[in-house]
């Protein structure tokens, strides 16, 4: 069994609405496990990017929040593909 990735745990507090299929996900797909994995790497880059002072800080806090905004986007349509697109149509 897999070890939990703290990404998952981010994800699931940006998508609350989609928990059980976050947590589906991450149980049944390592290419989600993946994803979740680069989620909670991009969000310590940005963390450490918005409170660093060097003189690069700003566009590199840019870029990781563009890339976190482009990884939300491409999980949210993770979340919302076949087979498990809602929590009700794996409660039939």
């Amino acid at each position: 069994m897999s070890v939990i990735q703290p990404g998952i745990f981010l994800i699931m507090h940006r998508f609350p609405h989609c928990r059980d299929i976050v947590r589906h996900r991450f149980l049944n797909s390592e290419s989600f496990q993946s994803i979740c994995k680069d989620y909670h790497i991009c969000s310590e880059a940005l963390e450490y990017w918005a409170n660093s002072e060097h003189e690069n800080a700003p566009d590199r806090h840019r870029e990781y929040l563009t890339l976190l905004y482009e990884m939300e986007s491409d999980i949210f349509q993770n979340l919302n593909k076949e087979p498990s697109n809602s929590i009700t149509s794996r409660k039939k």
